[in-house]
């Protein structure tokens, strides 16, 4: 698992990427019932170009959201994993 020690100024520890929308995964380290624990954020953007400038938005049209849901899945089934496999 990546260390998530100063999570404000990390880097995704997972990101996927289809046809311009991204799902970034990150890892944030929190003392829960008096233990060090993991929990996951996700942010999903999507990349465009104005000009020639590439822009990230938040917002999604109609012909997005079967990535964002296929992303959205991808992320939670990561996040699944990495919950699994701290546990056993």
């Amino acid at each position: 698992m990546a260390d998530s020690k100063n999570a404000s100024n990390s880097k995704p520890v997972k990101t996927y990427r289809l046809h311009g929308v991204s799902v970034s995964i990150f890892a944030n380290s929190a003392k829960a019932n008096g233990e060090d624990t993991v929990f996951y954020k996700v942010s999903i953007q999507r990349t465009y170009k104005d000009g020639d400038e590439f822009r990230t938005t938040t917002s999604f049209g109609r012909d997005d959201l079967p990535i964002v849901e296929i992303l959205a899945r991808r992320a939670s089934e990561y996040i699944f994993e990495q919950e699994t496999s701290t546990k056993s």
